[in-house]
């Protein structure tokens, strides 16, 4: 319960960040890192991952919905690839990789994907922790 007030809260504050410093330096893509991980964490996150992607892109991307969609991609293909390939890493490390690899595409350099790719990982590690003591 925790985790669905924390995580769109680190979110804005992360679009806060992107928006607050982007001339400065090369920075992640904070929100999306944080909204991708718990995605990548639990499948059924999508209920507030989507809306909360959709917020991400208004006040990023000016569109409704570039990096939703993808979002939106991610807990069908867990889905068709846990049925038939059963539940592990290496799907959903394609999964991650595939969606912030659609970060060039909007814009963003290299550096500033792989910044993104680096925050994803530890706290998608944290997120399935805290999910696996809470179903022990």
């Amino acid at each position: 319960m925790i985790i669905i007030t924390v995580i769109p809260l680190l979110a804005l504050i992360g679009i806060s960040f992107n928006l607050a410093f982007s001339t400065t330096m090369s920075q992640p893509d904070w929100a999306l890192a944080l909204l991708l991980a718990s995605l990548l964490a639990h499948r059924n996150n999508w209920l507030w991952v989507l809306p909360c992607a959709l917020i991400h892109d208004l006040i990023l991307y000016w569109s409704f919905g570039t990096m939703a969609l993808v979002l939106a991609i991610i807990p069908l293909a867990m889905i068709y690839l846990d049925h038939h390939l059963g539940a592990g890493l290496p799907q959903r490390i394609v999964l991650m990789l595939a969606a912030i690899a659609v970060l060039p595409a909007l814009g963003w350099d290299i550096q500033a994907s792989l910044l993104t790719l680096c925050l994803c990982v530890p706290v998608w590690h944290l997120l399935t922790r805290q999910y696996a003591q809470q179903a022990a």
